[in-house]
């Protein structure tokens, strides 16, 4: 099995346009993509040890549930502990930013404004994919 990616992410745009710029860059990886927290939070639950994904990767204010909030119900249980959790958005909100720190996430990314703007986003994915998978 590919390693791959879990966006959670409730913009349809948004996460087709990473999941394209993603499949462009990045051949190793592919994207699970679900819409809300709850659904995330149950794809995860529901995956053995060996299925589970290579990165997270949250946008702040995901439909149901904050991504803050979804980081600290991952902070439970000792199977996320080792998977680099990200959080994008287009907020400026410091406090938001620094709780989703502190619950884990490893890296805050700008979401991009325009489909161009992704690329710089998937590349940064893709350094830290590489040196998490320890891929030269």
């Amino acid at each position: 099995m590919l390693p791959y990616i879990l966006l959670g992410d409730n913009n349809i745009k948004d996460s087709v346009y990473f999941e394209q710029e993603l499949e462009k860059q990045v051949a190793y990886a592919s994207v699970k993509s679900v819409d809300d927290g709850l659904t995330l939070l149950d794809f995860l639950n529901k995956r053995s040890w060996k299925d589970l994904p290579s990165m997270i990767l949250i946008n702040y204010d995901l439909q149901g549930m904050k991504a803050s909030d979804i980081f600290r119900e991952l902070l439970m249980d000792n199977r996320y502990a080792g998977i680099p959790k990200i959080v994008w958005g287009a907020t400026s909100d410091c406090d938001e930013v620094a709780r989703c720190k502190q619950m884990g996430a490893s890296l805050y990314l700008k979401k991009p404004d325009a489909p161009i703007e992704m690329e710089g986003v998937v590349r940064q994915i893709d350094s830290i994919l590489k040196t998490e998978l320890s891929i030269g």
